[in-house]
């Protein structure tokens, strides 16, 4: 036998998904009447249950309601045919005053957390109190035959009522319970197996019906339960949209907030810097014409025109210095970009020799170049001049008093390469990787140098400039090689 389905409009696919609890509870009473979605688990479940619970209370609510009025009418009518003289009804008071009591103690309970069990309690009750009234009622009536028949309509009433409760369990142990207690009475009334056979098969149908009636109240309960999941679904998801969005909206605020700060403190730096750059040039430019003019007044040898020529040197090592501090920022936006042209290789490293030579006498040092003639790079001059400034600068400063520093150029398969190497202490394997870092100084004890300052970094931002690569490589015969390779 098919059931009668509900089919309001579809419902979501979260609310079908949520109302698989309700629906595989069904099908576990009567597999004919309900079919069973995937049973969900988590917040849905416990969602789906609690709308299932408020649906029964309602339920077994309307079925306490239904009891405690009917309870009234037949105590009204029987006490009335009572008191009109029905001597055989004089039973019915007592017992339905009895009842009437307990269905107004079940309707009290019906919102609490025991009304899921209320629907089996009632069907006992009711059945006991009709067993009761009507056992008792065959002593005195002189119609034993008519009290059992009348006993009948008040067991399938009692089985159609059992019905509310959703459960086909219960509806049918009330039907098995009422088939009993007819039979006995039946029995008790002499009345013969035949009839006693018909009355226990008209129950059984009644509770056939009643689960076959309610299974439509159990398909709107799950219904109803699902779309109730659905609107909680739908508000908690509008809700957590307006929460994110709200999250999303603020956090946005606050990174164009800082956003801006941040482009603010970068004008203000760059301005700061223009301003030390032009202040530093201007006293630094008239050093270095006096003592350029210097250079050419005084003897050549001895101890004042190697002091001027070590003056000249720094200056000129403050000018780099300034330069530096200028176009780091331009190399790292990517607005200043190499002016290539082929030059030889010779020209740069001489340049670089000669201007730092006096500065390696004057501690000692023995500085050379080692350049195939007929070796040319390609690239900006100027700036890989100063690469090589800051990196002779570097070695020499770091290289024992005694020591070698060594300009070298050459090329092999993967392209042209240009070497400062000096055998001052060697530059650990931890501290190769961070040396070239933005202001990055290394560890003094166990480096044994102070720090590297900006020009590394300089140097690192200049060789990416040109695609190449600036590293601290091992070489034979030196403990430290400053190597920057180009791309062929």
């Amino acid at each position: 036998m098919e059931p009668a389905r509900a089919t309001p409009a579809r419902p979501s696919a979260s609310a079908r998904q949520a109302a698989g609890l309700a629906s595989h509870e069904g099908s576990r009473e009567n597999p004919r009447l309900v079919t069973s979605p995937p049973p969900v688990s988590g917040p849905l479940e416990e969602t789906m249950s609690r709308a299932m619970d408020a649906q029964r209370r309602s339920v077994v609510g309307a079925g306490a309601a239904v009891r405690l009025v009917g309870a009234a009418l037949f105590l009204a009518i029987s006490t009335t045919l009572w008191l009109a003289g029905g001597r055989d009804w004089g039973v019915y008071p007592p017992a339905l005053g009895l009842y009437a009591s307990v269905a107004g103690v079940l309707f009290m309970l019906r919102q609490r957390r025991v009304a899921r069990g209320l629907g089996a309690v009632q069907s006992l009750v009711d059945v006991g109190l009709v067993y009761w009234i009507q056992s008792t009622t065959l002593l005195v009536s002189p119609f034993p035959a008519g009290v059992a028949g009348f006993s009948l309509g008040l067991f399938a009433l009692v089985v159609a009522l059992s019905g509310l409760g959703m459960r086909g369990t219960v509806v049918y142990g009330t039907a098995l319970l009422s088939a009993v207690a007819q039979a006995a009475l039946m029995r008790q009334a002499s009345v013969g197996w035949g009839a006693v056979a018909i009355a226990v098969v008209a129950l059984v149908l009644v509770a056939v019906v009643s689960h076959y009636g309610t299974g439509r109240l159990r398909n709107l309960a799950v219904t109803l339960s699902r779309l109730e999941v659905d609107r909680a679904l739908e508000a908690r998801r509008f809700q957590e949209v307006e929460e994110a969005r709200r999250t999303i909206e603020r956090m946005l605020a606050d990174a164009q907030a800082q956003n801006a700060e941040l482009q603010r403190l970068q004008r203000d730096k760059e301005q700061l810097t223009e301003f030390l750059v032009h202040d530093l040039r201007s006293p630094l430019s008239a050093l270095t014409l006096s003592l350029s003019w210097m250079e050419q007044e005084v003897p050549q040898q001895g101890i004042l025109g190697e002091s001027v020529r070590t003056g000249l040197a720094v200056t000129a090592r403050l000018d780099r210095m300034i330069s530096d501090l200028m176009d780091v920022p331009r190399l790292e936006e990517g607005r200043l970009e190499p002016q290539r042209a082929t030059f030889p290789a010779t020209r740069i490293v001489e340049d670089v020799r000669r201007s730092l030579e006096s500065v390696a006498r004057a501690r000692k040092l023995t500085l050379d170049a080692e350049v195939p003639v007929q070796l040319e790079l390609e690239g900006d001059a100027d700036l890989l001049v100063r690469v090589l400034e800051n990196l002779t600068t570097n070695a020499l400063r770091y290289a024992p008093s005694g020591g070698r520093v060594r300009l070298e150029a050459g090329a092999d398969v993967n392209g042209r390469w240009l070497a400062v190497r000096n055998d001052g202490p060697p530059i650990s394997e931890e501290a190769r990787g961070r040396i070239f870092d933005k202001y990055e100084q290394a560890d003094a004890e166990r480096d044994s140098r102070r720090g590297y300052g900006l020009g590394l970094y300089f140097c690192r931002l200049a060789a990416e400039a040109h695609g190449g690569r600036l590293a601290v490589e091992d070489a034979p015969g030196w403990s430290t090689s400053f190597v920057l390779r180009l791309p062929a």
